[in-house]
């Protein structure tokens, strides 16, 4: 059975999120949302791109509808999402009623931050179906290098219209199908650490997925040609994904081992400058390479599993400091390594870990097939929706990717595939 965006946000406690919707008269209805709403005075976060896209028909609007607007402008070159970024949107919001986001990943996560810090609603008008985070709870920010995942106020509302999302480049929504089928890795992480580590699960926030996921599949080749019902389809579902955590509290069912591949290669980027590409782009190719692990790990002979001799061979403390502050160096490293000492576990504990995982090792495969998907059937849709499935397909270095897949699981501190493999020894 499917859920709708409307069903959707009735089953969220509290209701923070007041309206979604995907049509192409998405700019009037922002508009009268807003003038019904929230006042009169706007500000209007876009980049010169972000404006050519939807600018023109979303000004209008909020004209027609006598909003005050006040612009807040970037260049066409990518931003980078940073906390000072932010502030800057805080500083110019000062005088409005309400900020306006008009972009995709960075402009509305710097929306987000801004109106959470002045207690002011935010409203986005996507102009890509490149990312999940539009209906979310967090933003993803640079804070002093380190990517970090915060909590912050959701959008008030989200409009998306399909023939704007249209004119992105294709690899964006390319990016979105990856992005959305990282629920198959993601969720799969989620339930591996409800079971081994008794985190918290929301079968609630879950059931938004329901019917979505086949949907995205069959419209990828869609998206791929840049069919505006496709883009719909995929715009949904990724809305969906984002209520999702909304609902859960937590990013935790859409981001797993595979978001922290793509933040390894972000924060490289932010802290030396290396090439990095699309956030989903990174995603896919990171949900690709854990969907292989969950493969190997859902074949294993629980009985072949010697606990003792597995916790033996994990990694010393010291060698994992000594490859953090090889990684970062002095100004982000003892961050990342604080993150990564709130989840390490003791030998005592990890040995036994090892142990719940070979005792319930068909309880573990039950619960993570009903989202794992197989490898090549990701890959599939990501390739058909035009986006990259190999390390040597995105634009940054191959050679950082694998280092990724060594040691990204150090950033932050959440229990993924990541985790298991290497305390399994699976490399």
């Amino acid at each position: 059975m499917k859920t709708t965006l409307a069903d959707a946000i009735q089953q969220i406690d509290r209701q923070p999120i007041q309206a979604c919707y995907v049509g192409t008269d998405a700019a009037e209805r922002l508009a009268a949302f807003v003038s019904d709403r929230l006042g009169a005075a706007c500000l209007v976060v876009a980049d010169e791109n972000t404006l050519a896209a939807g600018g023109d028909r979303l000004l209008r609007a909020l004209s027609a509808a006598h909003r005050k607007i006040v612009h807040k402008t970037y260049g066409a070159e990518p931003l980078d999402a940073t906390e000072d970024l932010g502030n800057e949107v805080a500083a110019a919001a000062q005088d409005v009623d309400v900020i306006v986001a008009l972009g995709s990943g960075t402009l509305c996560d710097l929306a987000k931050h801004a109106g959470t810090q002045l207690d002011k609603p935010s409203v986005l008008y996507a102009t890509a179906a490149s990312m999940n985070g539009y209906t979310s709870g967090i933003t993803a920010l640079k804070v002093r290098g380190l990517k970090r995942t915060t909590p912050c106020d959701p959008a008030a509302a989200v409009f998306a219209d399909p023939e704007v999302v249209a004119t992105a480049p294709r690899r964006m929504a390319a990016a979105g199908v990856a992005d959305f089928l990282s629920k198959c890795s993601s969720a799969s992480d989620w339930r591996a650490a409800h079971y081994l580590r008794d985190e918290y699960y929301s079968p609630k926030a879950m059931a938004f997925y329901e019917g979505t996921v086949e949907r995205v599949l069959d419209a990828a080749p869609g998206v791929g040609r840049t069919e505006t019902d496709a883009l719909a389809v995929l715009l949904e579902a990724l809305l969906l994904s984002g209520l999702s955590m909304l609902s859960a509290g937590s990013s935790s069912p859409a981001s797993g081992g595979e978001h922290l591949l793509s933040h390894y290669l972000d924060m490289k980027s932010a802290l030396y400058g290396t090439p990095h590409d699309l956030h989903g782009a990174q995603v896919g190719v990171g949900t690709l390479h854990c969907l292989g692990l969950w493969e190997r790990i859902l074949a294993m002979d629980p009985a072949l599993l010697d606990a003792d001799a597995l916790a033996a061979a994990q990694p010393q403390e010291s060698a994992i400091r000594e490859w953090i502050e090889e990684d970062w160096g002095p100004a982000v490293a003892h961050e990342v390594l604080s993150q990564w000492q709130l989840k390490a576990l003791p030998p005592e504990a990890l040995r036994g870990e090892i142990a719940r995982f070979a005792a319930g090792a068909d309880t573990v495969r039950n619960s993570v097939r009903q989202d794992y998907l197989p490898p090549a059937t990701v890959a599939d849709a990501i390739r058909a929706a035009g986006g990259p499935v190999s390390p040597e397909e995105l634009n940054a270095p191959a050679d950082e990717f694998q280092k990724a897949v060594k040691r990204a699981r150090f950033i932050r501190n959440r229990f993924t595939v990541l985790d298991l493999a290497a305390e399994l020894g699976i490399g």
